[in-house]
């Protein structure tokens, strides 16, 4: 983990710039950026079918990043997958019907 993410508390925790993802030949998330500092609550809204799970799984390194870039705590998320998935843990939505 980055020094400098540690000792600064203002610096974002999650940090996203110009996120793509492509599905034959379309972008489903185009361009998106973001910073999330440590402490505060975060929301992804909108329509079914805007990018929000896709959004979220490019950020939990399950599916590849085409565009952009992303950092958790200072690791970039399309370079080292395997050490932000043992970083973080995430409990989806689960529909009660």
């Amino acid at each position: 983990m980055s020094k400098d993410i540690i000792a600064n508390k203002e610096a974002p925790i999650l940090s996203v710039s110009e996120l793509v993802k492509t599905y034959d030949g379309k972008n489903v998330v185009d361009g998106i950026s973001f910073e999330v500092k440590k402490g505060e609550i975060f929301g992804i809204l909108g329509p079914n079918g805007a990018g929000k799970t896709t959004t979220l799984e490019m950020l939990e390194a399950l599916r590849p990043i085409d565009g952009g870039w992303a950092t958790l705590s200072g690791i970039d998320i399309a370079k080292k997958p395997e050490e932000i998935k043992a970083l973080i843990g995430v409990q989806p939505q689960t529909p009660s019907f």
